[in-house]
């Protein structure tokens, strides 16, 4: 191993996201570990955030086309207006 954090992961593992962390925290039992199961399972724990994006996909798909969409143009919509310095959109 190239080195180890204090937290026991690899060097060359990047941190997860904060909102990530909040969300799965949110949906998945205390007693479930996760994150030791996508350690050790990497593949596998890749495999099934897949299958469920897929599933996901198919059964909500143009809700969630939508909503990004919504997102997207309102993060362009802030950004514009804030390099302008005014509100124009």
């Amino acid at each position: 191993m190239a080195g180890a954090r204090p937290d026991n992961r690899p060097t060359g593992v990047k941190e997860t996201p904060p909102a990530v962390d909040r969300f799965l925290d949110q949906m998945v039992a205390e007693e479930l570990d996760w994150r030791r199961w996508v350690t050790r399972y990497p593949k596998s724990a890749l495999a099934l955030a897949a299958l469920g994006g897929l599933v996901l996909g198919r059964v909500r798909g143009r809700e969630i086309v939508a909503s990004l969409g919504a997102y997207a143009a309102d993060t362009l919509t802030e950004g514009i207006n804030e390099f302008l310095g005014r509100d124009v959109i």
